[in-house]
């Protein structure tokens, strides 16, 4: 696509001197946020793209009224998106009260008691949500001291609010004011999103129904009224992927009989006790890892019956006779969620896992999704997964926004990306090279280390080894 050219003096909101390609970066984006036809850009690392973006998408909303949605995969680059905004009010003072920007993270990252309880830093999102909903029903004194000097103080309140308007801070460091004041920085941040402009959250903020819905009240509008601008785009697809998979690893059963141990083993069908079940299952796992997995192979296809068949023939039950199993499932884990909730406790439960997951196990009949056995751990930790093929099952969501932006320096093949997650026929796909001189690179390659994400979140060091190698370059 041929671009027309762009004077200086048109890159409105712009704070620096444009940089090779930067104009034309800037007038692709701006012509899908006024025709609202997607757009799915790369151009290389360092060549702009954030501040291109987040110029662009304020000048947007500030003449049309809408808001932004800006998704990060990562806390680090939630930080650059603030940081430019900053340095767009700046250098264009008498934009000051039209832009107001706020970063969103979850519960895990802004609680302040999740932050100091090692089980609570954990939870998922609906896990801390409950537990939340709780703590706020108690009684003075017995709750949490963060929410309670919320609804107590409201001058501190008022106050921070005005600090962050001016001042426009990190999650982080509103949290560390929050710390100080004794405040609770998600309520905090719930308060000012309404005033908004601009909402950089995480990718999950979007493709989660619940928290999407959560989002878009807070900010009052709906998605047609907002604009949705993906940071690191080629992410995205594999993310999807993931947040639309399940897995039962050997780990997670052994919680479950922990969790039966100690809050009882009932009778679960007939005369099969729920430790007794649990064994089996889990014996289930181990034997389709040796059965499936040949020697230096970690994953393999499953038909729809082996991991059903052996829990049949083991017990002499039927399909029919799991699903009611895994039904009671659901049922007891949802008790013990309750019990640890009223202990004060993340209101967590394996045995409620299992049970959806066992009920997901039985329903999949979409040749979108495939059954794996899966081993990284040498016969310590094997798993069986749900595995998505498809990531447009999740990316129903982005359809309905204004327009979408979709950045990365590493987005080739662009059709391809397009395709995975269906987007409109009409998307604009534009790549922009480096603007940096190719002598100028220094490209080291280690087998040693991966930035694929499923590699990241199953292994707790590799982050800390990629750490290491850049300290040591």
């Amino acid at each position: 696509m041929i671009l027309k050219s762009i004077e200086a003096s048109e890159i409105e909101l712009f704070p620096y001197k444009p940089r090779k390609f930067q104009r034309e970066i800037v007038l692709a984006i701006r012509e899908s946020l006024e025709s609202g036809t997607p757009l799915v850009l790369e151009s290389g690392t360092g060549s702009g793209k954030t501040v291109c973006a987040v110029s662009q998408a304020l000048k947007f909303s500030i003449e049309n009224g809408k808001k932004i949605i800006y998704i990060t995969r990562t806390n680090a680059q939630q930080r650059q998106v603030i940081t430019e905004v900053r340095n767009i009010r700046k250098r264009f003072p008498e934009f000051k009260e039209d832009i107001f920007t706020v970063g969103v993270q979850g519960r895990a990252h802004t609680c302040l008691l999740a932050r100091s309880d090692p089980e609570l830093s954990k939870g998922s999102a609906e896990e801390l949500s409950r537990f939340c909903s709780e703590m706020k029903k108690r009684k003075r004194g017995d709750g949490c001291p963060y929410f309670e000097n919320m609804n107590d103080k409201f001058d501190e309140v008022e106050k921070l609010g005005e600090w962050i308007k001016d001042y426009i801070p990190t999650t982080e460091e509103i949290i560390e004011r929050c710390r100080t004041l004794v405040m609770c920085p998600y309520e905090l941040n719930k308060i000012m999103v309404g005033d908004a402009n601009l909402v950089v959250a995480p990718y999950i903020y979007v493709f989660d129904d619940r928290l999407r819905n959560l989002l878009l009240d807070l900010m009052g509008v709906s998605e047609e009224d907002a604009a949705l601008i993906v940071d690191e785009a080629h992410n995205l697809p594999e993310y999807l992927r993931d947040l639309l998979s399940s897995y039962l690893s050997v780990y997670a059963v052994n919680q479950c009989i922990t969790e039966s141990e100690r809050f009882g083993d009932p009778f679960i069908f007939k005369s099969i006790k729920l430790s007794n079940f649990l064994l089996v299952v889990r014996d289930a796992i181990d034997q389709i890892r040796s059965d499936f997995l040949r020697e230096n192979e970690n994953d393999a296809l499953l038909s729809e019956d082996t991991f059903l068949s052996i829990i049949s023939d083991s017990l002499d039950i039927t399909r029919k006779d799991i699903r009611s199993i895994a039904e009671q499932l659901v049922l007891i884990g949802e008790e013990i969620k309750e019990i640890k909730q009223r202990e004060k406790k993340l209101p967590r439960s394996y045995i409620y896992r299992l049970g959806v997951f066992l009920l997901s196990w039985i329903d999949m009949d979409d040749e979108r999704f495939v059954r794996l056995v899966v081993d990284e751990t040498e016969g310590k930790n094997p798993r069986i997964e749900i595995y998505c093929l498809d990531p447009s099952l999740g990316a129903e969501p982005i359809e309905r926004f204004h327009t979408s932006i979709h950045m990365s320096g590493t987005l080739s093949p662009l059709e391809e990306y397009k395709d995975s997650l269906s987007l409109p026929e009409d998307t604009r796909l534009l790549s922009f090279p480096s603007p940096f001189p190719k002598e100028n690179r220094k490209i080291i390659y280690s087998p040693a280390v991966s930035t694929k994400y499923e590699e990241i979140k199953f292994s707790d060091d590799m982050v800390d080894k990629i750490k290491s190698m850049i300290v040591e370059i």
